[in-house]
């Protein structure tokens, strides 16, 4: 039960109450590596090992001790992962892939996850373009979009199976790069809202290098979007767990104001949603 800081009631129904070891700060240092490790590793003997965090929740941390809330941070990698802090209260849906992560400092935070990575190499099959202007321009006006869900099973629309909404783009061209990057974001922003996000969005990862997707997420969330120009985030959030300073912010913010073709993406992002709520 992470809203209350305790076991589900699971536990007690079990009677493993008794049996959980007590609950431990990621900062805490458990010892020194073993001498099998130390000596295979050649570690030094007295390096001590800490209890470590989640690799995304490691990405948030940087993010809760530099930022005000509220805001959301998009971990990015075979698992997109949305994390909003201070969220406006939502009820979360389990169906759509909705749950509560546990930050460093023992707080509740609304996320939903979709595995946006995977997807990309499923859509790309590894032959991945660099898009023109003009294959923005194409897709927006041709408005061919992809569905949900490429992995079945998983994310917002889980039970859905994925097929294209006019034309579907070849591999290897620039206009499937678009198409995709534009599906990758209308996912995030559907799990942004599911959680309640206020605020600015900022992303980590992969997906922080695609503008497509960055320019589409901040369009269609009408908020900033900061994209990590780092792939350090979660290395950068196990450091500060063993008392490194906390490094200076590396992402830079896009605004929907400061992006073309924005009335274009708006009406391609409500085609794409008018499509979605009736699967």
């Amino acid at each position: 039960n992470p809203v209350a800081g305790a076991p589900s009631t699971l536990v007690a129904d079990l009677g493993l109450g008794q049996k959980l070891a007590p609950p431990r700060k990621p900062a805490d240092v458990l010892g020194s590596v073993l001498p099998d490790i130390a000596r295979a590793t050649g570690l030094d003997p007295g390096t001590p090992v800490h209890c470590g965090i989640h690799d995304s929740n490691a990405s948030l941390l940087p993010h809760l001790m530099r930022e005000h809330a509220p805001f959301s941070v998009v971990s990015t990698g075979t698992w997109v992962v949305v994390m909003a802090v201070g969220a406006s209260p939502v009820t979360l849906d389990p169906a759509r892939d909705t749950l509560v992560n546990v930050n460093a400092f023992g707080d509740p935070v609304p996320s939903a996850r979709f595995m946006g990575g995977r997807e990309f190499d499923i859509l790309t099959g590894g032959r991945i373009a660099e898009p023109t202007n003009e294959d923005v321009t194409s897709v927006l006006v041709s408005k061919s979009m992809l569905l949900p869900a490429v992995v079945p099973g998983t994310g917002p629309f889980a039970h859905q199976k994925a097929r294209w909404q006019g034309a579907e783009p070849p591999l290897g061209s620039g206009q499937r790069q678009v198409a995709i990057g534009f599906y990758l974001a209308l996912m995030t922003a559907t799990c942004l809202r599911l959680v309640g996000h206020q605020g600015p969005v900022f992303v980590e990862g992969p997906f922080a290098q695609d503008d497509r997707y960055l320019q589409m997420l901040s369009v269609v969330m009408d908020a900033p979007v900061a994209a990590s120009s780092s792939a350090t985030g979660t290395s950068q959030g196990a450091a500060l767990l063993a008392g490194a300073e906390l490094p200076q912010s590396a992402f830079v913010t896009r605004k929907p104001t400061d992006l073309p073709y924005a009335a274009e993406m708006i009406s391609y992002a409500r085609a794409w949603e008018e499509h979605t709520a009736s699967i």
